[in-house]
Formats: C-alpha cells, sequence, structure tokens
C-alpha cells in the first residue's frame, strides 16, 4: 500500500523553515493586497500627498491562482507548494498499445501478448537512479485468463513476492474478473528495501500446466510512432527454460516479435525538480483594468520558503511597464533578493519564478507565500476626476503548466476535409455557433467511417459520402452509417467530429474517460465562444451532457465533479464504485442528457452508464497531429491506455494511477481560456484619454480585434494598443478576437464611468 511522503517530508521540512523573524506572520494569511494608501509615517517627508503605499501578504492558495506549477503540487490541506511525490520508471510507455499489423487478443494467444505458463519466465530490468523511497509498487499491462485462481510468482532482486488470483484475494476487483478478456493495469506492493542504484531485476512466472496469466509487450516497432526520442533499450527478456536461457527479441506468445514487456515501477518520492511561474502581477492597480500614472515604484519582497538539506530554491523576478510580457520594456530574469528595495521607475508588472530541486529524493523545498510591500507615486492624469471602471465581462489568459499544441487552422488538409464532405453545406442555416455544432456532432454521428486506427489525420477516417444539393440538415446520399454508432470503436467517430470541428474553426481535441470498474471510452471537447467554455460532445450517440437548471452544456470536469461530490468512498483499484453503487450513484447526479437527431434513445443506449465511466480521465495535450504528425499514442482505445504522453486528471476521490507520470489536479491546467481578448485601461498624459491595450491568446491564427465603443460599430482593428476619448458620464467598451478562420472570440466588455 502507498505510504504518504507528506507526513515524513514535512516533519523535516518543519526543522528547517527559514521565514525572516522580523516578518509577522498572521494566523489567517490573506490571498490579496491590503491597501494603505495615504498612511503617513513619522520618517517620510511632509508632503507626501501623492505617495501611497501598499502591502500584500500572499499565501500558498493566493500565489497558486492562474501560475504555472511544472511537477510541483499545490498541498492546499498543508497551505504550500512542493514538488510532485510520485515518480514512474518504466521503457516501454511510447509503444504501449495495439501494434500495427497485428490482430487484438479476445480470440487466443497473439504475438504481441507473452502468455505465462510453467517453464516461461520473464524478466525486466528497470534503472532507478537512487534507490530511497517511502514506498514502492509494481505496475504492470496484463490480464488473467477466464476463470483463473492460479498465483502470479515474481521476484524483485531475488526477493520473491505472490500476487494471487483476483477471484481469490481482490473479489471485489471486479475488472479483474468480470472483464477477463480484456487487459487491466495490475498493482503490487513491493519490498522497497530491496530496490537498488542502477539496474533492478524483475522476474514473473507461473507455476500452471496451461496459460493462466498474460502480460502485454509494447512492440519495438512502435517507438517510432509514440516517441520522437526514445526507442527501445532492450531491457526485457524471455526465458523457455526457467531461467536457463534468455533471449530480448524472441519475445510473445509466438516467440517472434522484439520489444519491452509493459512493466513499471511506482516510487513514492519526490521529483529531482520543478518550477513555480507566476501570473503577470500588476503591483499598483492589481486586478482593477484601469492603470492610473504612477512614478517612482519601488517594491520589497520577501519569499517564504523552506529549504531542508540536500535541498535548492532559487527565485527570480523581472518587471515591465506593459502587460505584453516579454516586451521591450521588460527586464531579464533576476534573483529576486529578500529584504531589497527594487526601484522600478514606472515598471508596474512582476512576474516571478522559483526554480525547486532535491538531491534527497525524501525531501523537497517549499514555497508557503510572498510578501510584498509596495511604494509609488500617484501621477494620476485625472486625480481631480471621478473615473471608475467596471468589468462586465474581461477576457482571462492563463498559461496551463503543461502546455497544449493547438492546430492552425489553415492547415491545408483541413481544407480539404471541409470541402470533401461539403461541411459548408452541412452548417448552412445554422442561427448561431452553437448550431454549427450540433449539426457536425449529428454528421459525425452519421457518416461512415473507414477505422482507420493508426492515423490521427482526420481524412484518413471518414468515407466521403455523397451529400444531395440543397439538402439543407444533412441528407446523406450513399453509404451512410445507419445503427446505432456505438457498435464499433468509439473513437473513430469523435475523431470525425474533431476534425470536422477543427475545419470549420473551432478548436476541438481528444480525451478519454474510464472508471477502475469499467472499461472505457473516448469523447470530444470543444471550445464554445458563445459559451465562453469547454464543452462536452460525443458522436458516438449524438449527444451532450447539460445542467438541467441553466440549459448550459456541461464540460467532462464539470460531470466528474458532480460523480466525486456522490462518491461514498474514495476509488480505489482493490474495491472500485461502479460494480457495486454505480447504477444507484449516477441516478442521483443532476445532469441533464440531449437527445440528439437520431431514433435512438440515449438512455436505453448507456448514457446513464457512461456516467460511472467519469472517475479518471486524460487528454493529449495537442491536437495538431496534421501539422506534426508524431509522436501518437499506439492504437488508442483497443488496450488500456499506458503512452506516457497523457496529461491526467486526478482529485481526492479518484486518486493519481501509478502508470502515468504527468498528473494535475488544476482546473486551469485542462481548460485554458481560448480566443481571449484580455483588455488593460491604461491612463495617458491628457485626462480624458485612455490607451487601450489588448493582449489575446486566439490560437490556430490570430487575425484581428472587432471593437465597439459607446454602443457604436464593430470596428476592425489589427493593432493591440490604442487611444480612446471618454465622453462625460458613462463610457463602454466591447473587444473580441477573431481568428483566421473568422470565428468571432468572447466579448470582453468594460465600462468607464467619467466625470471631468
Amino acid at each position: 500500500m502507498r505510504k504518504s511522503l507528506s507526513l515524513l517530508a514535512l516533519l523535516v521540512i518543519d526543522c528547517f523553515a527559514v521565514f525572516s523573524q522580523s516578518v509577522q506572520v498572521k494566523e489567517e494569511r490573506r490571498s490579496g493586497f491590503m491597501e494603505l494608501a495615504g498612511m503617513v509615517r513619522p520618517e517620510d517627508p511632509k508632503d507626501i500627498s501623492s505617495l501611497r503605499f501598499k502591502e500584500a501578504d500572499l499565501n500558498a492558495a493566493g500565489i497558486e491562482k492562474d501560475a504555472r506549477l511544472i511537477k510541483l503540487k499545490f498541498d492546499q490541506a498543508r497551505g504550500i507548494i512542493r514538488l510532485q511525490d510520485m515518480e514512474l520508471i518504466e521503457d516501454d510507455a511510447p509503444a504501449a498499445g495495439l501494434p500495427q499489423g497485428y490482430k487484438y487478443y479476445d480470440k487466443g494467444p497473439v504475438e504481441w501478448v507473452e502468455d505465462l505458463k510453467k517453464g516461461i519466465v520473464i524478466k525486466k530490468i528497470l534503472v532507478v537512479d537512487n534507490p530511497a523511497v517511502a514506498s514502492a509498487r509494481l505496475v504492470f499491462k496484463g490480464m488473467e485468463v477466464q476463470g483463473n485462481r492460479e498465483p502470479l510468482h515474481l521476484s524483485l532482486n531475488g526477493e520473491k513476492l505472490i500476487r494471487q488470483a483476483s477471484v481469490i484475494a481482490y473479489p471485489h476487483a471486479r475488472q479483474y474478473i468480470d472483464m477477463a478478456g480484456l487487459d487491466r493495469w495490475y498493482y503490487i506492493d513491493l519490498p522497497h528495501e530491496k530496490l537498488r542504484k542502477g539496474n533492478n531485476e524483475i522476474l514473473m512466472w507461473t507455476e500452471s500446466d496451461s496459460t493462466s496469466w498474460r502480460v502485454l509487450i509494447a512492440h519495438i516497432n512502435e517507438f517510432k510512432r509514440g516517441s520522437l526520442t526514445r526507442t527501445s533499450p532492450n531491457r526485457s527478456m524471455k526465458s523457455l527454460n526457467n531461467g536457463g536461457s534468455w533471449s530480448d527479441s524472441r519475445l510473445g506468445a509466438m516467440n517472434l516479435i522484439d520489444g519491452e514487456y509493459s512493466i513499471r515501477l511506482s516510487l513514492d518520492r519526490f521529483l529531482p525538480s520543478g518550477e513555480y511561474l507566476s501570473p503577470l502581477m500588476d503591483l499598483v492597480n492589481e486586478d482593477d483594468p484601469l492603470k492610473r500614472n504612477s512614478g517612482k515604484i519601488a517594491a520589497t519582497f520577501w519569499p517564504d520558503f523552506d529549504v531542508p538539506a540536500q535541498t535548492s530554491l532559487k527565485s527570480y523576478v523581472r518587471f515591465g511597464s506593459s502587460p505584453f510580457i516579454g516586451d521591450e520594456s521588460w527586464t531579464k530574469w533576476q534573483p529576486l533578493e529578500k529584504g531589497h528595495e527594487y526601484s522600478l521607475s514606472d515598471k508596474r508588472y512582476i512576474q516571478w519564478k522559483a526554480e525547486l530541486s532535491t538531491t534527497d529524493p525524501l525531501a523537497t523545498p517549499v514555497i508557503r507565500g510572498l510578501r510584498i510591500k509596495i511604494r509609488w507615486e500617484d501621477l494620476s492624469t485625472n486625480a481631480n476626476a471621478g473615473i471608475e471602471a467596471r468589468v462586465i465581462n474581461n477576457g482571462k489568459i492563463i498559461e496551463p503548466s503543461y502546455p497544449f499544441s493547438y492546430e492552425n487552422l489553415n492547415h491545408l488538409d483541413l481544407a480539404k476535409y471541409r470541402t470533401d464532405h461539403k461541411l459548408d453545406q452541412i452548417v448552412k442555416g445554422a442561427r448561431n455557433e452553437f448550431e454549427v455544432m450540433m449539426r457536425l456532432l449529428n454528421w459525425s454521428y452519421r457518416v461512415p467511417l473507414t477505422s482507420e486506427g493508426y492515423s490521427w489525420n482526420w481524412n484518413d477516417v471518414t468515407v466521403t459520402p455523397v451529400i444531395a444539393e440543397g439538402s439543407g440538415m444533412p441528407q446523406l446520399n450513399g453509404p451512410v452509417f445507419k445503427g446505432r454508432r456505438m457498435v464499433g470503436m468509439c473513437l473513430y467517430p469523435n475523431q470525425a467530429l474533431i476534425g470536422a470541428l477543427l475545419s470549420m474553426g473551432y478548436q476541438a481535441r481528444h480525451i478519454n474517460i474510464h472508471s477502475e470498474g469499467e472499461s472505457g471510452h473516448e469523447v470530444t471537447e470543444v471550445w464554445s465562444n458563445q459559451l465562453n467554455k469547454w464543452i462536452y460532445m460525443d458522436s458516438t450517440r449524438d449527444y451532450y451532457y447539460y445542467d438541467p437548471k441553466t440549459g448550459v452544456p456541461f464540460n467532462l470536469l464539470e460531470i466528474h465533479n458532480l460523480l466525486a461530490e456522490q462518491m461514498p468512498r474514495v476509488e480505489t483499484w482493490q474495491r472500485p464504485f461502479a460494480p457495486e453503487i454505480g447504477e444507484e450513484l449516477v441516478a442521483r447526479l443532476k445532469v441533464g442528457q440531449r437527445q440528439g437527431n437520431n431514433p435512438f434513445p440515449i438512455q436505453s443506449g448507456g448514457g446513464n452508464h457512461l456516467l460511472e465511466i467519469m472517475g479518471h480521465f486524460r487528454i493529449i495535450p495537442r491536437n495538431d497531429f496534421l501539422s506534426n504528425p508524431l509522436p501518437v499514442p499506439v492504437r488508442t482505445g483497443f488496450t488500456m491506455w499506458g503512452w506516457d504522453g497523457f496529461l491526467n486528471w486526478y482529485d481526492n476521490v479518484f486518486p493519481k494511477r501509478d502508470e502515468y507520470q504527468r498528473y494535475t489536479n488544476r482546473a486551469s491546467d485542462f481548460y485554458q481560456p481560448l480566443n481571449q481578448a484580455k483588455v488593460y485601461l491604461t491612463e495617458t498624459q491628457k485626462a480624458g484619454t485612455l490607451k487601450v491595450e489588448v493582449d489575446n491568446f486566439t490560437p490556430g491564427g490570430f487575425d484581428s480585434f472587432l471593437v465597439a465603443s459607446n454602443d457604436g460599430e464593430w470596428i476592425s482593428r489589427k493593432e493591440n494598443l490604442w487611444n480612446w476619448e471618454l465622453q462625460s458620464g458613462l463610457n463602454s467598451i466591447k473587444v473580441r478576437t477573431k481568428n483566421s478562420r473568422g470565428i468571432l472570440g468572447p466579448v470582453s466588455e468594460l465600462q468607464v464611468m467619467y466625470n471631468p
């Protein structure tokens, strides 16, 4: 059983607190700024009417919001940011999956699956740089034959172990028993004190006369598909004579293939390094979009770090006078010196970062917070006028910890997809963006598929049908899919949907879901500008889920959270919730299901059942498969997912999974806002005139801004800054982005009251 690192590590951490004793830390630290403007201090000059002071005491929660936490974790319970505490040791992940040219394994022995029976021993060598761990598990991708009661024998560096048959040792783990024809991930606690520096030898065998256990193999030919840099290290071997002799190239049930057994080590210890990167911060006006003229800005920082022995934490800061990080007004990164006063002139914007590292896997440096004192001179050109800005909506520009690579929306293969399938005719007459998406959803439900499982080029997925001219809502002539879509592999109709959405200018992505006691499912999420959020769609049943109170479609995380709220216990592989209480639990979820334009009711076709599968989910953090065909997962959906490129979600109810390295529990890492216009209103030297500065995030191709002032007409602008003359009274400005396909982003709207 996994041992938590938190208690062990934090006992060490608490002994090495280095926070300055001169700083008074309140019992409840704030995550915002404390306004001290106009405070007179005895040591100050008498004429300080324009001087302003401010303090910020930012706790871990305050600095975590919208920041990038790369290989770090925000521990909310303890109020700290630290290194992530699980490391995966593997050499098979790039090629894990059903290899091209090989059949599935549900009909008996196949080449790329190892059948274990008496006389056969398999060996795996995994390299560990430092054996210090709190606990460890062996993780392997395999299966038991139907009705198996034979144990699996193992050894770690000579220490023998036994994993009993699931029906005997883990009768509640129905995923291993009821779905014996499908592979699963298996987890076995290890005597972690037996780990060695360098090579660690793992043996697996059975004493049964016929096959009782099977282990999957990552085919050597698939590494070039799953990774641009990684190859098979040839550390998997097989013996046909109880270990008398070994081969590293004649693996599998037919002794024909080369590759790596999907056998891994999951170690509970801190990662060697990680990085914190703050969002843009305005020292003077914080989140107020109205930026008043300021000068003689000075700031002093007191970082609150814990740095135990054998760990390191280096912090840096940079400053700028514009909100566009990295332009010519910004300084280079420089060390953040504790207690040092930085004289910044007019550089009101800052960004800071921290680099955490450790050479002791059981110790981590910690970020607890940051205290800032700011002094500046108020040089507002509108000081004698009543001027105030109000935000109706302002775009959010958030960079996730693990960036997503978005497709170029002008890619020629997208244009081909749109033209070949006459998608403009499919959406003709749609009244708004959401209706366009609904038409594409229904189209992808019905379009015939090629079942091309090895291509992520959308043009390879579908058969091009003939569409009758003037048919409006698609009446497809020719080879149309006529049955319930969910009779085959769910990935393909959702690939068809993603391709259609991208070709029309909407960013969409692939996502897969599963719960421990269930199989899995492949679905789609698309960014809706109309709703200003990501939403869930599934073309296997032509449906989506929505909030019955508001009618607003859900994204996957929102549905997952509803499921997590109803969970009576933490999901574990030993006792998954779905086989026991899944149907009862999801019946309580307040989730509406949109019935699409097809003759098959969603509820009778598994609409409720799919809610049971939303415990765990992951994304491929890119959709630019046309611009960059590789790397991709190997035939995803045919075996339990094991590729190393996924970004995985976890939380307190559905904990992180041992077969993956990259995971997050921060919504900002999964749900980056798109097509955003972030508006800043900065005073000029002329009263009543503001400089409008607009940052944007428009992935796939930015074209221009559309701007409307005081309810006037929309005007196109290419530039991202211009002057705005205020009128007396209420002023308003609206800004939105337009991408290279003519798709408009959400509207940012601000109002300014001006009384000269």
